[in-house]
C-alpha cells in the first residue's frame, strides 16, 4: 500500500483487523525473573463493522489482546513480540500510538482512568482540540457523540459528577469524537450496576445502528449474558490462545460444556436454548429475554 494513502483507504482496502502469529511476553517484574506470556500464537481476521466480544478466565490474556490492537503493546508496555498485528491497514509495530489513535480507540474498565475531570462536553472535545480539528467539527462531533451515547442532558455537568454509568458513556463518546474505524472496550460493565449494565448496553446497540460497517467493535467482557446481546461473534482465550471462534450467541449454546470447563458462567438464555432444543429438536440462539419470551408463548401456543 502506498505510504502516502488516507485512513479511510487504508480502511477499505484491508480487514478491519488482521492478527498473524501473535504471541507476546510482558517484560519481567525483577530482575532475574523470566518473562510472562500473556499471548500465544493468536491468528484471526475481524472484518470492518463486525462487533467481536473476546471473553476468557482471568490471566487469558483478554487486555492483552485489546492493548496490543492500540500498539500499547508493546510500544508502552516494553516487553517480546512475535507476529503481527494490522489495524485498518496500520502495522501497529510500525505506527506509533499517537498516529494509531486516528484509527483506533479504545475505552479502558475503569472510567475514572478516561476521564479528565472536564465538563462533560468538555471531555469529548478534548480529543478532537489536541489533533487540531476546526472548531466547527469539534462542535458536531461533540453533539453527535453525546446524543448517541445518551449524554446531551447532561452536557454541562462536571465528569465527577455524573453515575459511573454515565461515566462509561461519557468516556466511549470521548473515543468516538476522535472518529475511530475500530472502539475496542476493556471489561466496560466491571465497575457498573444492572442499571448501568443495561443503559450502556442499549447505547451500544443504537450506536451500531447508526454507524453500521463504519465501526467495528472489539468488546472485552465476562459477563456474557450482556456481551451475546451486543456481539455477532464471540472469541474466547485461554492462556494467551484461541480456544473457541463462533457467532453470538450460537457459540454459548454449543459450547456449554467448554465455557464451564474454563469457568465462564454460561448465560441462563443458553441454558434454556440448550433446553429448548432438547425438547424439541428446534436449534434456536435466543439474544435477549423479549426473544425467549416471544419464541415460547408461539410454541406453547401450537
Amino acid at each position: 500500500m502506498h505510504e502516502t494513502s488516507t485512513h479511510a483507504e487504508r480502511a477499505s482496502q484491508a480487514p478491519a483487523i488482521q492478527v498473524e502469529g501473535l504471541r507476546y511476553w510482558y517484560p519481567p517484574v525483577e530482575a532475574g525473573q523470566a518473562p510472562t506470556l500473556a499471548l500465544d500464537g493468536l491468528t484471526l481476521t475481524i472484518t470492518p463493522g463486525e462487533a467481536v466480544g473476546v471473553t476468557g478466565p482471568a490471566g487469558s490474556g483478554k487486555s492483552t489482546f485489546c492493548l496490543a490492537l492500540t500498539g500499547l503493546v508493546p510500544q508502552e508496555t516494553g516487553g517480546v513480540i512475535e507476529g503481527r498485528v494490522l489495524v485498518a491497514g496500520y502495522d501497529t509495530r510500525r505506527v506509533s500510538v499517537a498516529a494509531l489513535a486516528a484509527a483506533v480507540s479504545i475505552v479502558l474498565q475503569d472510567p475514572e482512568s478516561n476521564l479528565l475531570g472536564l465538563t462533560v462536553e468538555d471531555e469529548v472535545a478534548f480529543g478532537p482540540e489536541n489533533m487540531g480539528v476546526p472548531p466547527a467539527e469539534i462542535a458536531r462531533r461533540v453533539d453527535w457523540a453525546l446524543t448517541v451515547m445518551g449524554l446531551a442532558h447532561v452536557r454541562t455537568r462536571p465528569s465527577w459528577a455524573l453515575s459511573g454509568g454515565q461515566k462509561q458513556r461519557l468516556a466511549i463518546a470521548a473515543a468516538l469524537s476522535m472518529q475511530p474505524s475500530v472502539l475496542v472496550l476493556d471489561e466496560p460493565t466491571a465497575q457498573l450496576d444492572p442499571g448501568g449494565r443495561r443503559e450502556l448496553l442499549r447505547a451500544l446497540m443504537q450506536l451500531r445502528k447508526v454507524l453500521g460497517q463504519r465501526l467495528t467493535l472489539i468488546v472485552a467482557e465476562r459477563n456474557l449474558d450482556w456481551l451475546s446481546a451486543l456481539v455477532d461473534r464471540i472469541i474466547v482465550l485461554d492462556h494467551g490462545q484461541c480456544v473457541l471462534d463462533g457467532p453470538s450467541p450460537a457459540l454459548l449454546v454449543s459450547a456449554r460444556a467448554h465455557m464451564q470447563a474454563l469457568g465462564l458462567p454460561v448465560p441462563q438464555l443458553a441454558e434454556l436454548a440448550a433446553w429448548f432444543a432438547e425438547r424439541t429438536g428446534i436449534t434456536v440462539a435466543w439474544r435477549t429475554v423479549d426473544e425467549a419470551q416471544e419464541a415460547l408463548a408461539s410454541w406453547l401456543a401450537m
